[in-house]
This record gives C-alpha cells, sequence and structure tokens, in this order.
C-alpha cells in the first residue's frame, strides 16, 4: 500500500480555513469542491495553471473561476474590488462570483462571506409531440377563448448549438425575427448589465451576423425549437412546429469555445436565468426558462447553493423548468442504511466504456446524515482476492491522496476528500479515481446509524461519462442501483422537473431509410430519470415526449450533413433564403423538458403571474394517466411524477377558471385590496342586512387553502385575511351569502 498525504502548503491553507471557520467575519467554510481545488493546485504548485475538471472564463485575458458565496450582515460588496472579484447574480443571501484562481484563499477571509462553492460542471441530458400532449387541439383555441401559442411569453433556453439564423426562429411567415436577446456567456463583449463576462446581444442584425455559438453541438437548436420553435422550413411550414411557436425567444449560450478547454458550470445556470427573468421583467412578460443540462453529482436535497439561489429567482411569472436525466439504466447511485449488525456495505466503481481508452477517470460523491458519520476504504481486486489496500478513513475535515498498486505494477490513484458537516449540515466525502491499472476496484463504507447515498458520474468536456456500481460477482459486494438518478437541479423546490415517455419509436429519415428505438411506443423512455429526492420528494413533476422528437437543427454542425455521423437522424432539409436548414431526431430527456417548458409558456400566456406551485399544481391535476402509467397516487410517482403532460387539458382547465371569474365578477358588491397582496389583504362587504357569509381561498387546482366565516351588518364592512401562512401565488377569493349567492375574486399573492 502507498500513502500520499497533503503536501506542507495545502495542509496550511485548508487547516488554517478550516479551524477559522467559527467566526465568519474571519474564514469562510469551504465546500469539498473548493477544498479539492485548492488540494489539486498545490500539488500542481500553481494556482494560476488550469487544472481539468474546473470552471474556467477567459476575460480580458485573464482567468476568472466561477463560485457561489454566500454571505451575511458583515458582507460589504466594495471588499472584493482589491481582489479583482466580481459578483453576478444576487439571489437572496447566495451570489455568483468570478474570481482569479489565485484569490481564493484571500477570498474565504472577507468579512461576511460564510461559505464558498466552486462551481461543478454540467453536461447535456417533434412531429408527434403536440399531438400526444393535446397540444394541437389547444394552439387551435378549440372551445376555449382564444388559442394558446405563447403569445406575450419569453421563451427562454440556456444551453449550447444556437443556430440564430435559422428559419424556426422567426414566425410562421419568415417575416418577423423572433429571437429578441442572446447572452453568449464564454466569449468577450459587452456584458449584461450586473455582470463582468460574456457579450450581451440585442440588435438582431447582430445575433443574425454572429451565426451560432458553437459548431460541435446542435443541442440549443433542437431544444429551442421543440419549446417555441415555428416549423417554418418543415414540410408544410408547421410540421415540426413546436408548443409556444408566437412566444419570443431569449438564448444564453453557455458552452465555451473549444480552445478554451472550460466547461459551463452551476453558477453560470443561475446568471442565465437572472437573465432571462431580468429581461422579461422589463418588457413585462412572464418567463419560463428550460435548461436541458445537469449532473449526477450533488446532494439531490433542494438545499445545494444553486437550489437556494433557484428558489430565490422564481415566483409568480418565472418558472423553471429542467430535464430529469437520463440515467434510468444506469447503476449510479447507492444506498444504504447502516445499523450496529448491519454496518457495512462494498460495491465496486467502475468507468465507462465511453470515455476515450488513455482516460480511467470517475468522481463519487458520498453523502451522509446530518450528525451522522461513516468511514471509506479501497482495495483493488485481481481475481479473488484483493492485491492493495487503502487504510480506513472515517469523515473528518481532511483530503487525503492514495496510490494503490495493480498487478501490472502500475498505480490506481485515489483523492478523499471530506467534510464533517457540508454547508447543508451533512457529512460529505467527494472520491476522484485515475486508474492505469486494468484491476477492478472495491469501496467499503461503513457506519453504525444513519443512511449514506452515493452517485457516480464524471464530466470530460463536453460530455457527461457514467460508469456504474457493481458487485462483479463477488458475493460480499452489491450492485448499485437507477433510484435516485434525477439530476440534482431536479431537487430543487421550485423546478419542474421533467421525464420522458415514448411517443415514437420507428421515424423514416431524409435517405427513406426505416430506423426505429428499442422502447414500447407510450412506456417510460429507458433512459428517464428516476426519483425521489434525497429527502423523499416525488421526482420528476411530469413526463413528456422524450423518444423520439423531431426539430431543428443547427446548419453549423457538420455531423448533420450527407458525410457526418449524424446524418441518419436528419427527417427534412430545405433551401431557405439560398442556404439548406434541417430538422432531425433526437431523443432524451433534453427533448422532453422544452416540450413541457412549450406547455408552460402557453399556460403563462393565460395566466402571466402563474408561480411553480400553480403551475405544477395544474399539470398534475390534468395530466394523462393510462394503462402504461398505471394508477398514479396523489403524490405521484418516481418514474412518472403525476403523469402525462396534457397541454389542452391544462389550458382547458386554466381557461374555464377565467371564464368563471368573468362571469361571476359583478354578482355581490365586494372588492379586494390591496391586490396583488403580501402577507395580507382586506375585502370591503356592501351589506343590506345583518347576516353570516363564507369567505373562502381555493388554489387554481380547486383546493381549499382557507375558509372563515364573516359575520357582516347593515352598511358597509371591512376585513382583513391573513395570507402569511400561504405560498405566493394566484388564487381565487369566493365571498358566499346564505341562499347561495357568490362572487368570486382573483387573489395574486407576492
Amino acid at each position: 500500500m502507498k500513502k500520499v498525504l497533503l503536501s506542507i502548503l495545502g495542509t496550511v491553507v485548508f487547516m488554517g480555513q478550516i479551524n477559522a471557520q467559527s467566526d465568519a467575519s474571519k474564514s469562510a467554510h469551504l465546500s469539498v469542491r473548493t477544498r479539492q481545488f485548492l488540494h489539486d493546485a498545490s500539488k500542481a504548485g500553481n494556482k494560476s495553471t488550469r487544472i481539468p475538471g474546473y470552471i474556467y472564463k477567459e476575460i480580458g485575458g485573464q482567468v476568472y473561476m466561477s463560485a457561489f458565496i454566500k454571505v451575511n450582515s458583515l458582507f460589504n460588496e466594495s471588499a472584493l474590488s482589491a481582489l479583482d472579484v466580481h459578483t453576478g447574480t444576487h439571489a437572496g443571501n447566495i451570489y455568483t462570483v468570478q474570481l482569479p484562481p489565485d484569490k481564493l484563499s484571500a477570498l474565504s477571509a472577507v468579512a461576511g462571506i460564510t461559505h464558498i462553492d466552486l462551481d461543478m460542471p454540467v453536461v447535456p441530458q417533434n412531429d408527434q409531440a403536440r399531438k400526444w400532449t393535446k397540444a394541437d387541439s389547444a394552439q387551435r383555441g378549440i372551445g376555449m377563448s382564444y388559442p394558446a401559442t405563447g403569445r406575450g411569453v419569453l421563451t427562454g433556453i440556456i444551453d449550447a448549438g444556437f443556430d440564430f439564423n435559422h428559419p424556426t426562429f422567426y414566425d410562421t411567415l419568415h417575416g418577423a425575427y423572433r429571437v429578441k436577446k442572446v447572452w453568449r456567456q464564454k466569449v468577450n463583449g459587452t456584458p449584461p448589465p450586473g455582470y463582468f463576462y460574456g457579450n450581451d446581444m440585442t440588435d438582431p442584425y447582430v445575433i443574425r451576423g454572429n451565426g451560432t455559438d458553437t459548431s460541435i453541438t446542435t443541442h440549443g437548436t433542437h431544444v429551442a425549437g421543440i419549446t417555441s420553435g415555428s416549423g417554418y422550413g418543415s414540410p408544410g411550414n408547421n410540421r415540426y412546429r413546436g408548443f409556444a411557436y408566437e412566444s419570443d425567444m431569449a438564448f444564453v449560450c453557455i458552452m465555451p469555445a473549444p480552445y478554451q478547454w472550460a466547461m459551463p458550470g452551476t453558477s453560470d445556470i443561475i446568471d442565465g436565468v437572472n437573465y432571462l427573468f431580468n429581461y422579461a421583467q422589463s418588457i413585462s412578460r412572464p418567463c419560463v426558462a428550460n435548461l436541458s443540462w445537469g449532473s449526477s453529482i450533488g446532494p439531490h436535497d433542494g438545499h445545494s447553493f444553486f437550489s437556494e439561489a433557484l428558489d430565490a429567482l422564481t415566483g409568480p411569472g418565472k418558472i423553471f423548468v429542467c430535464s430529469a436525466g437520463n440515467n434510468g439504466q444506469d447503476t449510479i447511485h447507492l444506498s444504504k442504511t447502516f445499523s450496529a449488525a448491519n454496518n457495512t456495505v462494498s460495491t465496486f466503481v467502475t468507468f465507462s466504456q465511453y470515455l476515450p481508452a488513455d482516460i480511467k477517470r470517475t468522481w463519487l460523491d458520498v453523502w451522509g446524515d446530518s450528525s451522522k458519520s461513516f468511514c471509506l476504504n479501497f482495495k483493488l481486486f485481481d481475481g479473488p482476492g484483493a492485491i492493495d489496500s487503502s487504510a480506513t478513513i472515517c469523515v473528518s475535515d481532511t483530503i487525503q491522496d492514495y496510490a494503490l498498486v495493480g498487478s501490472n505494477g502500475d498505480t490506481c490513484f485515489i483523492t478523499v476528500n471530506m467534510l464533517a458537516s457540508e454547508y447543508n449540515g451533512r457529512p460529505h466525502a467527494f472520491l476522484t479515481f485515475y486508474s492505469r491499472t486494468p484491476d477492478n476496484i472495491c469501496l467499503t463504507v461503513k457506519g453504525t446509524s444513519g443512511t449514506v447515498n452515493m452517485w457516480e458520474g464524471y464530466v470530460f468536456p463536453p460530455t457527461g461519462y457514467y460508469g456504474e456500481l457493481k458487485k462483479l460477482g463477488y458475493s460480499f459486494a452489491v450492485d448499485g442501483d437507477t433510484k435516485y438518478t434525477t439530476s440534482d437541479y431536479s431537487s430543487s423546490y421550485s423546478a419542474i422537473s421533467v421525464g420522458a415517455y415514448t411517443s415514437k419509436s420507428v421515424f423514416t429519415n431524409i435517405s427513406g431509410a426505416t430506423l426505429g428505438y428499442a422502447a414500447t411506443v407510450n412506456g417510460i423512455a429507458p433512459f428517464s430519470s428516476i426519483g425521489p429526492t434525497f429527502d423523499g420528494r416525488i421526482k420528476p413533476d411530469i413526463t413528456g415526449p422524450g423518444l423520439a422528437l423531431a426539430s431543428s437543427i443547427s446548419s453549423f454542425d457538420t455531423s448533420y450533413l450527407p458525410t457526418g455521423g449524424n446524418y441518419n437522424s436528419v427527417i427534412c432539409t430545405s433551401n431557405v433564403g439560398g442556404k439548406d436548414y434541417s430538422y432531425a431526431m433526437a431523443a432524451g430527456t433534453s427533448m422532453s423538458s422544452p416540450a413541457v417548458s412549450g406547455v408552460i409558456a402557453m399556460m403563462l400566456q393565460m395566466n402571466p403571474t402563474l408561480t411553480p406551485d400553480s403551475a405544477k399544481a395544474i399539470i398534475a391535476k390534468t395530466a394523462i394517466k393510462d394503462g402504461y402509467t398505471g394508477v398514479i397516487p396523489a403524490a405521484g410517482t418516481n418514474t412518472w411524477g403525476h403523469g402525462k403532460i396534457n397541454a389542452y387539458a391544462a389550458l382547458k382547465y386554466m381557461d374555464q377558471l377565467t371564464m368563471v371569474e368573468n362571469t361571476l365578477e359583478n354578482s355581490l358588491a365586494c372588492i379586494a385590496y390591496p391586490n396583488p397582496a403580501g402577507n395580507e389583504f382586506s375585502v370591503n362587504f356592501e351589506s343590506k342586512e345583518k347576516k353570516s357569509l363564507d369567505v373562502s381561498l381555493f388554489d387554481l387546482t380547486g383546493r381549499l387553502m382557507n375558509s372563515e366565516k364573516w359575520q357582516v351588518s347593515s352598511g358597509g364592512n371591512t376585513r382583513t385575511f391573513s395570507l402569511a401562512r400561504i405560498p405566493a401565488g394566484l388564487y381565487l377569493l369566493k365571498v358566499t351569502e346564505p341562499g347561495g349567492n357568490f362572487k368570486t375574486i382573483r387573489i395574486e399573492h407576492r
């Protein structure tokens, strides 16, 4: 066994910060991710050297890293200027920042900064879609007050691989250009207000003149086409139309150019969400922001800094939708509840078969219960017996490196990075593996109480790679499972997480060949990730069509040309303005998420103050349940959520509510004010006699939130009602007289 401890420099840096954490004015709590960087930088001997796996930006010729900080009342933002540290999004007490790598230690000493968490990288995760979701009926306005097409709504797409000139981003006549704003985060230029990096573009000629943000993927073009593409250039100029095809559009481009050797990270996403919501507010539009990227790494409990920041940004007219993930067939998760009599679990860590042959790397993220502990041990197996082993290391504030020698005389390197209490109060161990041996790596976890959950995943730009946790035929080991595999972003309380079902398993491509997927039409897509969250909440919230959908693709992505590897997926190509533009098939929760985002945009057209909770309640109430979903309880299931998205039923339901409100508006002499309301509102009621009124508050699904009796006298009456314990959102107040006369008033609670 070979064991390599921290360098002296690394020990001094870490212990100096850890020992001072009790005084937030002296030193910040460093997350495992942040400590890992300092450790890796100390081994490299230079914090300014770019280290693989971390998020960097080039801004004005200088290199910066992205991070979240959490602050308290002692924090003064002006203290950051001397360190060349720049803030971005302010979401409650969570800020995004850009910092020079060599200023990280100094940043931790700034008064009022309580926590620092460097970014984790993120990776990417329809012709029949509108029919299966019944959105085509809603778009035609059948039996409704007006068609639902997303008009008056901003659809925001956070992604990469946009073809800014694709005809689907114009209106249905290819006249008006609907992309109103683009933030290219990874290039130099004029940043948007409040930010330090990227290029913000609002001039349509400038946007189109850029052509694309990157030519190495078509992901963003395909996703945006599903959410809100007009379908121009497809057969009939409408066959591959998206959902909210009359909405305005804005894009956040998160992928750097290949030469930058960098990746998008979690704070980039939060900055993108805030950018979209701020722009929508400036033009008095509601907004849905779609993210079809994610990561298996994270606490999955809704208390990461990403989740806390997101929950602070969302609200009435500001809704975030994300893909659940594509790990429904991957045994990347393992959970173990310990007792004194059952205190050990062992599994083998394997590497993705799709990694380049010379890169056998992976990460394992291990989280325990608050106030509990666990211990780790590693062994190399060549056949039935272990040939090398590490020491057993228990949770503490430490980082240790191990080098295990394999049967070929080469080495498996393991770094164990631990905190007894991470920012969410839970013990955390982040493990990195790099192997140059053919031997099997066994991980053993021990504890006497509490539960540990672990997730495997690795990012090698720009792709996520997933090995699996396996028993490999050893009787003492166990396999991992596919539970808890929805992305960490999905666990955010305000996020609408979307799984995928199969709406099409066979298609005919542009060459006339019939191609198919091994999946059951109407059934769950095999890859769709499975919940719940760490704290037991149902995820995903809903499923949408994600296998397979036709949508627009980027003309800059050469893999879709006749000589490219993806040409078999192309469905049609047409010449518009002297250039060929195509539509192609793709599959994944990357596709089901924008389908649901498009439905949410249609719902926001009907109710611009719709909240995330109200949107979830409506799509749950109106979702399709059938023989494939099986019986779905009121709380939902961790495979289907509440079923399959039903756009028409959701919009019809909302339309009927609006018609009821309009019909009953003048039936009684009462008004509510202020409206919108804060934590309380008042009702004035003019009565001809003394009587008892029933006053009830309902959410948009018809669920009773509160009910009270109100004794009124002849003449004017006023009563104040509390909303302090009611979530923000849109509600219906019903005031009923004896005999059944009533009035319904829409109450907007902010």
